[in-house]
């Protein structure tokens, strides 16, 4: 027989709300342990739950919170490892295990000496010129630099020819190193080409600290204007002897001056007359009358 749902008109139990435990639950609540001696008087809260007695080493401990930083005072330091060797050096005076070029490579110059050929049209008596130059490579940054050494009285623009900087490959690819710079070889820097024919002792040794080996020493060329200044300041100098057509010349000249023809026997005991050289010296003898 099939019953009616009918509206119910029962009020539900507002009265009883907080005086009854609520249905479903099964003791496992969180317990709460605040509660007041006196209603409304939050000064006067106090905390149930009875907890373990306190001893003399929890009281001591307490007394410790009212100093600042009392964990780092009452807490064993460790010990500090002796310093190392390397920490008595100022810092601004270590070297690194792995030192880097500029410090490995400091003040380390390799010098090239070199020639490269210049066309003259100027001048009827040579038609081309040999500009000598000293490369130095800085192996600290890998810069180079040229240097033409000045010659007197040349007419030439000579000094610095290339001012420190990293110059690039014919092939633009990379810079010039130390792989580029050999002796009897040629490299073209900005267009020119020059042949390498020598190098110092130092940059010697240093290649074959590193087991390059580099070509001998090639010898230096010169050209007609070279090989004619330097007949001319000999001869200005006075190191270049008098040829025989000179000298009779010289004395050919004497004598149509009137002057007397020059013996050079009575010319010497001329100068040296009554001029003598005296020694003086002693017999070291001490047997009777010198019989030694």
């Amino acid at each position: 027989m099939a019953m009616s749902m009918a509206k119910s008109t029962s009020l539900p139990g507002l009265w009883k709300m907080g005086t009854e435990k609520p249905r479903g639950l099964t003791g496992n609540e969180k317990k709460v342990t605040l509660a007041f001696k006196v209603g409304g008087d939050l000064g006067s809260a106090v905390d149930r739950k009875k907890g373990p007695a306190s001893t003399k080493e929890h009281r001591e401990l307490a007394g410790l919170l009212k100093t600042a930083g009392w964990r780092m005072m009452y807490s064993e330091q460790p010990e500090e490892p002796p310093p190392a060797e390397e920490e008595m050096v100022p810092r601004n005076m270590r070297h690194p295990r792995e030192a880097p070029a500029w410090l490995k490579h400091d003040k380390q110059v390799l010098r090239f000496y070199g020639f490269f050929q210049e066309t003259v049209t100027e001048r009827p008596e040579e038609n081309a010129r040999y500009r000598h130059v000293s490369i130095m490579f800085h192996m600290e940054d890998g810069t180079m630099s040229m240097h033409e050494p000045k010659v007197e009285n040349s007419g030439l623009a000579q000094g610095p020819f290339l001012k420190r900087q990293k110059v690039l490959r014919e092939d633009g690819m990379a810079y010039l190193g130390p792989d580029d710079l050999k002796v009897g070889q040629e490299i073209t820097i900005y267009g020119r080409t020059i042949h390498i024919n020598g190098c110092d002792r130092f940059t010697r040794w240093f290649f074959e600290q590193n087991g390059v080996w580099l070509s001998p020493e090639e010898p230096v060329v010169e050209d007609q204007w070279q090989k004619s200044y330097k007949l001319k300041k000999m001869i200005e100098r006075g190191e270049m002897p008098l040829s025989r057509a000179s000298v009779d010349a010289k004395h050919l000249a004497k004598y149509m001056s009137g002057a007397p023809h020059v013996d050079m026997k009575f010319t010497q005991f001329a100068l040296n007359e009554r001029k003598v050289l005296r020694f003086r010296a002693y017999w070291d003898d001490h047997t009777p009358y010198g019989a030694r």
